[in-house]
């Protein structure tokens, strides 16, 4: 099913799939106040970078993902993941007919089937692809040049934190749009194994776990074991103890 949108996406899928090209940042924004570097132009210069980051988001809303021709590509294929303001824009893969419900097939297989780095952004079995359950595990590599989710690791920075705040998931028949409530550091447990996310004790036990990191979070979101949650995981290139975490809340539902 092909979603009648527009659609800009970044360069290696416009080569791949011969789509439109946008090219945004990854890393943050530039800040300054100005010359005068009055309070006056601080809160100015924040209100144009809040109605950027709007026109972005509504811009990521409106896109046409033609779903046909990924699928023509990558059968596993099933949404398509956009954080306005970062260079996160790419397909969401599963592995289809696993018995493994934690299977990491695409942990080192790219959307072609080409194994290697740097991967893609998947799920595992457990999690269902509608984005219904209470808590949906999406995972990437860090990679050195920013791309995949190497980029969520400047979310560690408060400014960063607090514009870049939306995620857009398209599907074949619906987008969600997500707010960014924390970005935490987390133990290497598997989550969906670690917490039975089908029990709303559990949802809550994981909210509470994460509030005790150490992190940055939205002040006056309410989140709560009856949301539906997006957990964006990488790793640290240093620590393999530990996962970077971003949390998001679904806040709106688009039908197709």
């Amino acid at each position: 099913m092909k979603r009648k949108r527009r659609k800009a996406i970044s360069t290696g899928w416009a080569v791949l799939l011969g789509l439109a090209v946008v090219l945004t940042g990854c890393g943050p924004e530039d800040t300054q106040s100005g010359a005068n570097g009055g309070v006056g132009a601080s809160v100015e210069a924040a209100a144009v970078q809040e109605e950027g980051t709007a026109a972005l988001t509504e811009e990521a809303k409106e896109a046409e993902i033609d779903f046909e021709s990924l699928k023509a590509r990558n059968e596993d294929i099933y949404a398509w993941i956009t954080i306005p303001g970062t260079e996160i824009d790419y397909p969401v893969v599963q592995r289809m007919g696993s018995e493994d419900l934690y299977d990491n097939f695409y942990l080192n297989h790219t959307v072609d089937l080409v194994e290697g780095y740097p991967g893609a952004v998947y799920s595992q079995p457990v999690n269902r692809k509608d984005f219904m359950d209470s808590v949906t595990v999406l995972y990437g590599h860090n990679m050195k040049d920013g791309s995949m989710f190497g980029c969520l690791h400047d979310y560690a920075d408060k400014d960063y934190f607090d514009r870049n705040h939306t995620v857009v998931i398209h599907t074949p028949d619906n987008v969600y749009l997500y707010e960014i409530f924390a970005a935490v550091d987390f133990s290497d447990a598997l989550l969906p194994y670690e917490y039975d996310f089908s029990n709303s004790e559990e949802v809550q036990r994981y909210l509470d776990d994460i509030r005790e990191c150490a992190g940055n979070f939205r002040e006056g979101m309410e989140v709560s074991k009856e949301s539906r949650i997006l957990t964006l995981s990488t790793c640290y290139s240093t620590e393999d103890s530990k996962r970077l975490l971003v949390e998001a809340v679904l806040v709106e539902e688009i039908g197709g």
